[in-house]
């Protein structure tokens, strides 16, 4: 932020870029490269088993993502996700992991980019004319290709994006049509099923080997999570995107590993021996035997998936290293946003000489089953942390999807993780020493580093004054704007005397999700002038907070509010209708009430300006335990006003002496009050007696569950249409601020 201007990352990135950037960072070395080395030790129906369970777990590792992107859609992707849940040590070395795989996932894919253009060439007069060591020119490619797409991620993102459109789409063309040949092929040479004879050559034990070898090429729907800030309608966008991207890809590596064994020309030697041998080019020498031309396609495949993830991880580490720096757990100057290009500068610098530094000095081998292994320990923390995040803050969360049959499907994703994690020790042991090693390194930078060890910062609340007493119980008001202040304070405070209680009076600032809530005390005008108008309603006879709590979104302020001030009674307010038809109440009042930890009154205010004095209260009810519970509170206003009240019922068919029997005793729990029984339709009646009524007050009623309802749907269409003010009560049953405790602590 400079001069005071916040700068923000750009929203560029449509549904169709999101799917290729995930696609394209899936259909890279995981296909090319490890595929070949996984066929060897797990055979050719091993790996087809390998590419379909590792397919099931990305698809619930995937879910996890989908739901957390859609409630938290921001740039640290995984790292974010794990530090909303677990914070502090956790939550730091999932970063600093996360940053590294995708680094080392870089260098992996610039390294294949290198390899199968050295496929493509060798033997040629002009690569003949080079004279250079094999292994050097794979090095010398590989940190050009790497140069090129940092330049590319330099350029911006929609040019990002753009980029990723063609590459992605040239990939998967050419794959889908290795992979339909193939069909025609084996319709032509059936023999070549026997290729599958020996179905799993060295034991099913190798099945889980494979599996962690190749999971790296399962890893792309973390990209597009990563892109949360930068999408357009980012919590629609970004999770069909990263379901749809592990669907396509799983039936693309079958397909193609498919084409690849039926395509071999092993001689006498075993088709798992003969990928073995081979190694990192057993794909290219299979697909050159498969079809004329082979070679070519092998390698222009080659090029579009290891140049499209390359793009992808450059892109994401970048990402990841930007959200660690904004929390301040590593230095500031990674966060900075250039401010022309919007992009992070100095972390794409940091991450680019990483991405450089391996692709020049370590083997592929080894690289990637450490990016294998420390990805599968980032998605394990991921799966661990949708649970603690949906059963701790579900119910703040604006969540665009929500998984089926949670919690099992995080459980069994993170059972497979660990198990895949530590299988990948029998291909590289060298793996397991360089992702100690890291974690050692993040480990020291912790300890060393003073921001690490600081939890991120998070602006959520300012206090505008503060006069409150201490007290047991705590009712707090929500005010939007100085019209509907002093009603709300009016009963706020009339019940908090009455109970010998403390009075909050909470206004919600909001932000986008994109922008850091440090910059919303620049909107706050209106929110202060709104609790200094709640406050002059007030007499004074109870303590008073006021508090401005900063958000991004009404719904989450709230619900913070309640539950940090472990308030008893919340009172909103209600202008009698919803701007959409969805919504009873509206969106952010229908989720306040039906979620709210505590008991919940909401206010509609009458059409003219409110009586001093309440004379009449009418309490509409049909009986039964949630109008018990309610006619506390309705005692309560009439003892605190004074006042008269009529229970009313409709009758409705119904046995009136049974009827009697039933209400006898909800009256006789308010002094002062009288049944009266009418009969008609229950919303013209009621608003029929409205009229001679100063104050309506009515609970919420048992509905089917399959009703769009908060209240009830007489409640809710008399509170609609009723020009007295009207007292929506909803008691959350089995909490610990229930209105029969605030009658138990009233002060008489």
């Amino acid at each position: 932020m400079e001069n005071g201007e916040t700068i923000e990352l750009s929203r560029g990135l449509s549904l169709m870029h999101l799917m290729m950037m995930g696609m394209g960072m899936m259909i890279g070395a995981g296909v090319f490269v490890a595929t070949g080395y996984a066929i060897g030790f797990a055979g050719s129906g091993g790996i087809l088993v390998a590419f379909a369970l590792n397919g099931l777990i990305a698809f619930f590792s995937a879910m996890s993502f989908a739901e957390l992107a859609s409630a938290l859609p921001t740039a640290g992707g995984a790292y974010t996700y794990i530090d909303e849940a677990f914070k502090g040590l956790v939550g730091f070395i999932s970063g600093w992991m996360n940053w590294f795989a995708l680094t080392v996932a870089g260098s992996l894919y610039a390294i294949t980019f290198a390899t199968y253009t050295v496929f493509l060439f060798e033997g040629t007069d002009w690569f003949t004319s080079i004279n250079l060591e094999h292994e050097l020119i794979i090095k010398l490619l590989a940190l050009a290709i790497a140069l090129v797409f940092i330049a590319i991620n330099y350029i911006g993102v929609s040019e990002t994006g753009s980029i990723e459109n063609l590459i992605t789409l040239g990939q998967m063309g050419t794959l889908a049509f290795i992979g339909l040949f193939s069909v025609y092929y084996i319709f032509v040479h059936p023999e070549k099923l026997a290729h599958f004879n020996d179905f799993v050559p060295n034991g099913w034990d190798k099945i889980l080997m494979a599996m962690g070898f190749t999971y790296v090429g399962f890893e792309g729907y973390e990209v597009i999570a990563h892109a949360g800030e930068e999408a357009v309608n980012p919590k629609e966008t970004v999770p069909k995107a990263i379901l749809y991207s592990v669907a396509a890809v799983t039936a693309t590596y079958l397909i193609f590993a498919f084409a690849a064994i039926v395509g071999a020309e092993p001689g006498n030697v075993p088709v798992h021996e003969w990928f073995a041998e081979l190694g990192a080019v057993g794909m290219g020498e299979a697909i050159k035997d498969l079809m004329p031309y082979g070679g070519l396609l092998i390698t222009l495949a080659a090029i579009f998936s290891s140049t499209s993830a390359l793009n992808a991880t450059i892109y994401s580490s970048t990402r990841v290293l930007f959200a660690i720096s904004r929390d301040g757990r590593l230095p500031r100057i990674f966060s900075r946003i250039h401010p022309v290009r919007r992009i992070p500068h100095y972390a794409l610098f940091a991450s680019s000489i990483i991405v450089l530094t391996i692709a020049a000095i370590f083997p592929i081998e080894d690289v990637a089953a450490s990016a294998d292994i420390v990805f599968l320990l980032i998605f394990l923390l991921v799966n661990a942390a949708v649970i603690k995040i949906r059963n701790e803050r579900g119910d703040e969360l604006d969540y665009g999807f929500l998984m089926p049959y949670f919690p099992y499907i995080p459980l069994l994703a993170i059972l497979f993780q660990a198990i895949l994690s530590l299988w990948v020790f029998n291909v590289s042991p060298t793996a397991w020493a360089i992702t100690i090693a890291w974690v050692v390194i993040g480990l020291i930078v912790y300890r060393s580093y003073e921001g690490a060890r600081v939890e991120p910062f998070r602006f959520e609340r300012e206090t505008v004054f503060e006069e409150a007493k201490p007290a047991r119980y705590r009712i707090m008001v929500a005010v939007s704007n100085k019209e509907n202040a002093g009603v709300l304070t009016k009963y706020a405070e009339a019940i908090a005397e009455r109970v010998g209680g403390e009075l909050l009076i909470v206004s919600v600032v909001t932000v986008p999700e994109q922008t850091p809530l440090e910059e919303a005390r620049h909107f706050a005008n209106e929110a202060i002038e709104a609790i200094k108008e709640a406050r002059a309603h007030t007499s004074g006879r109870v303590g008073v907070e006021g508090i401005i709590y900063y958000s991004h979104s009404v719904y989450r302020g709230i619900m913070s509010a309640v539950r940090d001030k472990k308030v008893d009674l919340l009172i909103l307010g209600w202008e009698g209708r919803s701007r959409w038809g969805k919504y009873v109440l509206g969106s952010n009042l229908d989720r306040i009430v039906k979620n709210a930890p505590c008991n919940v009154v909401v206010v509609k205010p009458g059409d003219t300006e409110e009586r001093e004095k309440i004379e009449n209260i009418l309490f509409p009810t049909r009986g039964g335990k949630h109008a018990r519970m309610s006619a506390e509170l309705v005692s309560l206003l009439a003892e605190i006003y004074n006042a008269q009240v009529t229970v009313l019922t409709v009758k409705s068919g119904e046995d009136e002496k049974k009827l009697r029997e039933r209400l006898t005793p909800i009256v006789e729990k308010i002094s002062r009050a009288n049944l009266r029984i009418v009969e008609g339709e229950p919303v013209h009646a009621i608003l029929e007696e409205c009229r001679k009524h100063d104050l309506v007050v009515m609970g919420a009623t048992r509905e089917p569950l399959f009703k769009r309802l908060i209240f009830g749907e007489v409640p809710e269409k008399v509170a609609g249409k009723c020009r007295r003010t009207v007292l929506l009560v909803k008691i959350n049953r089995g909490i610990r601020a229930r209105i029969n405790r605030l009658v138990g602590r009233r002060v008489e």
